[in-house]
């Protein structure tokens, strides 16, 4: 297994993804293929098989991790500038917080006229979304989790040197359970997490949604698929069912590239009617 990881990690943007998750991907992978499971037991490391394993690894890999690394020398070199234009030139690295740029000013205000304004916010499976923090027009405690370790250090250098009260710490949302060790918040952001982290079933997102100590949470979801075209049904059904199972009542913000459900985790009726 340690061979593998290392050619799996040869590519530069998963080099920063501890060893350990890339095991756990690698045992989902070959459990889902019993073939691929086979040859990467037996060693044949020349196999079409072997190399098809490395690939369905990567792309799995690259799917959860965002790509939040991909331009680690770039965003460096951003930081230290220190320039007044430093919340958007970070934000421009990313694919999906480059997107936001316009949506930016807008979605937090309509977000916290649902919520009210919060006094502490929780990101989880955050990229680069806590760079929009300006944006939110707030003095929120921030806290924001991401998958590696590293990405977690150049946030908190950047609450550092901006003086945002803020805190980035690792965390797998693969194990929600260590959701209740996080201190409770106002609001919890799941900026298009949960489409990405399974891909049979929502049991996952449910444990998340139920676990994290949060009033409010924010799920978004992108509109449009992957070569710009929009989505047939944006919205998302199966979210929508489990919110009403469980209990939970919501709101919709539809923005052009992506859709924002507003959950509030209180049960109380925005529009109850009063009893007889």
């Amino acid at each position: 297994m340690k061979t593998l990881i290392k050619k799996i990690k040869q590519k530069k943007e998963l080099q920063t993804i501890g060893d350990a998750y890339v095991l756990s991907t690698i045992k989902k992978i070959l459990a889902q293929n019993p073939k691929l499971k086979k040859v990467v037991e037996e060693k044949r490391t020349r196999s079409k098989e072997y190399k098809e394993a490395i690939k369905k690894v990567r792309e799995k890999l690259r799917t959860e991790y965002g790509m939040f690394s991909e331009n680690l020398s770039a965003r460096e070199q951003i930081l230290n500038k220190k320039n007044k234009n430093l919340a958007k030139e970070l934000l421009s690295l990313h694919p999906s917080t480059k997107e936001r740029l316009e949506m930016y000013p807008h979605i937090y205000k309509k977000i916290f006229a649902i919520t009210g304004k919060p006094k502490k916010i929780l990101d989880l499976g955050c990229g680069m979304n806590p760079i929009s923090y300006p944006y939110m027009k707030t003095k929120a405690k921030y806290y924001a989790s991401e998958l590696n370790k590293k990405d977690c250090e150049f946030l908190n250098k950047y609450f550092k040197i901006t003086g945002i009260n803020g805190k980035a710490f690792p965390l797998d949302l693969k194990k929600p359970l260590l959701l209740k060790k996080i201190p409770a918040v106002d609001v919890c952001f799941l900026f298009k997490v949960l489409d990405t982290i399974e891909k049979k079933g929502h049991k996952l997102a449910e444990e998340i949604i139920k676990n994290v100590k949060a009033k409010w949470v924010v799920a978004s979801f992108a509109t449009q698929k992957l070569g710009g075209r929009p989505m047939q049904y944006p919205y998302r059904g199966w979210l929508e069912r489990m919110l009403e199972r469980i209990g939970y009542e919501y709101k919709i913000i539809k923005e052009i590239n992506e859709i924002f459900y507003v959950i509030r985790k209180e049960v109380k009726l925005w529009d109850a009617t009063p009893k007889k």
